[in-house]
């Protein structure tokens, strides 16, 4: 399992004309990953970035992780 890099997400939003990305993804079953989760923002502009960062935030929180 990697880290999904916000290149990934800007990627996604040039390609497909967002201003905000947020990619959530998990990893369930066997080795040598058993399981994990991981979240990637991104915003066009700082404010679009602190929005999408913030639903992220939001979005961990109700998932159970540590924030």
């Amino acid at each position: 399992m990697k880290r999904i890099p916000i290149s990934a997400a800007k990627d996604i939003a040039d390609k497909f004309g967002y201003d905000q990305v947020i990619i959530y993804a998990r990893k369930v079953g066997e080795t040598p990953d058993p399981h994990g989760e991981h979240m990637t923002t991104y915003g066009v502009t700082r404010q679009h970035c602190s929005i999408a960062a913030s639903i992220g935030h939001k979005m961990a929180i109700m998932m159970g992780w540590r924030c």
